[in-house]
């Protein structure tokens, strides 16, 4: 308690001395400045620069204060506005935000740089599926760094020095207590609260927030049903809701050479397609297709075509989603980027169909793997004509060349394992 409000005080008294310096005497209190720039984050958690709609680039905070701190653009200060009070027991944190400005060149919050978006990135790192699973009968030791590897995933996706970083969904794992006796997994937080999400990630995805700006998309597990209070706490890019919801709109992020856009699939039903769902969903589809035109990349948590394995027998899903689309997109939509199932999965189709990339092999118990070809496999009306796995823990990266995309699958240390090529809708990858 007496520690909380020495943060708080700090704090305070920093933002009242920055003010003072700022209003008062612009161009001479150059020490009091320094103190603004280079405190020593006394109560701040977590920082990080996130992509919006309509080309919102927004700065977040974490922070054990009372007040929001200041944020520094170019060479002036700003108050941030607070996204989310206090609550106690279950977010003792405040969260703070700010829409940055296109043409600012650089920002810090009390000396921590923030990194700003490339407006045409050449760089792009993917992550999915994250924490760590507990739930059921299943305890991920999330103690264990070779069994939940996502800190060391996120600094090697770090150290490669991405221009930007996809997250495609599912963020916090830890659905129930670690069960008594299990030292894989003692002393883990669970439920929708800070404590796990700092847990599951922030702290191991600190690196890799400060490294490079974020598209993050929202999965199954920030459902409302599950960490939906947390998810639009610190996460989504909406505005703040007076309660968690259900569903978002569609939104375009554009990245230069491709645009994005942004479905909240985290409702869509994989193994059936009730009617209610395949409604809302077909006219997301349709407001989709009305953005998309040349070169568009749909993100979706859960994907559209996806072929899985489980006790040696297949299952393909989402048929909510392939309700809603007619498992037809629009001409101009090239790429279909997913996680959900728990591996990497490529599947490019005959007859023209978008190509469908899952990254979920970023950190939760990996999947079953695939144990037959997938090439010739039928998925809702479509052949395969190249299907590629990998059912290891790793990522993916993509770098710009020419008129496509160097695309890497790669394991946690980063050595790339599977090579591959995207030129429009065209993918190919190379395995040995």
């Amino acid at each position: 308690m007496l520690l909380n409000m020495f943060h708080n005080f700090h704090g305070k008294l920093i933002k009242q001395l920055c003010f003072v310096s700022i209003i008062i005497f612009p161009p001479s209190l150059n020490l009091l400045l320094l103190a603004c720039e280079d405190e020593s984050n006394i109560g701040i958690l977590s920082t990080w620069v996130q992509m919006g709609a309509s080309g919102d680039i927004i700065a977040r905070v974490i922070a054990e204060r009372l007040e929001c701190p200041l944020i520094k653009l170019n060479d002036s200060f700003q108050e941030m506005q607070v996204r989310a009070a206090a609550t106690e027991p279950d977010f003792p944190v405040l969260v703070c935000e700010i829409i940055i400005p296109p043409e600012t060149d650089s920002a810090s919050i009390e000396g921590r740089i923030l990194m700003l978006p490339n407006n045409e990135p050449k760089r792009l790192a993917i992550i999915g599926d994250t924490g760590c699973r507990i739930a059921g009968d299943q305890a991920q030791p999330c103690n264990d760094p070779q069994q939940w590897p996502f800190k060391r995933v996120a600094k090697n996706v770090a150290a490669w020095g991405p221009d930007l970083v996809i997250h495609i969904g599912d963020y916090v794992y830890r659905e129930a207590p670690c069960p008594e006796g299990n030292s894989g997994c003692a002393g883990s937080p669970f439920g929708d609260n800070w404590d796990t999400w700092d847990a599951d990630f922030f702290s191991p995805a600190s690196s890799l927030l400060r490294s490079a700006p974020w598209v993050i998309v929202r999965g199954n597990h920030e459902m409302c049903t599950r960490e939906g209070n947390g998810w639009f706490r610190f996460l989504s890019p909406n505005v703040p809701f007076s309660e968690c919801q259900d569903f978002t709109d569609p939104y375009p992020i554009d990245i230069g050479e491709v645009t994005l856009l942004i479905l909240d699939s985290a409702n869509a039903d994989d193994n059936d397609a009730p009617e209610n769902l395949v409604s809302i969903y077909s006219e997301q589809i349709a407001e989709i297709n009305k953005l998309a035109d040349n070169n568009f990349w749909l993100l979706s948590h859960r994907p559209i075509w996806g072929i899985g394995e489980f006790e040696h027998e297949l299952f393909r899903i989402n048929l909510t989603l392939q309700a809603a689309t007619n498992n037809n997109l629009v001409a101009g939509i090239n790429l279909v980027l997913s996680g959900h199932q728990h591996l990497f999965e490529k599947l490019s189709f005959v007859g023209g169909r978008a190509p469908q990339l899952i990254v979920g092999n970023s950190g939760t118990f990996l999947d079953s793997p695939i144990t037959v070809p997938l090439s010739g496999l039928e998925i809702a009306g479509a052949i395969v004509d190249q299907g590629v796995s990998f059912d290891n823990f790793g990522f993916v990266t993509m770098e710009r060349m020419g008129d496509g995309w160097n695309v890497s699958v790669r394991d946690v240390d980063g050595v790339e394992i599977i090579p591959c090529v995207i030129v429009e809708n065209h993918f190919n990858c190379s395995q040995n």
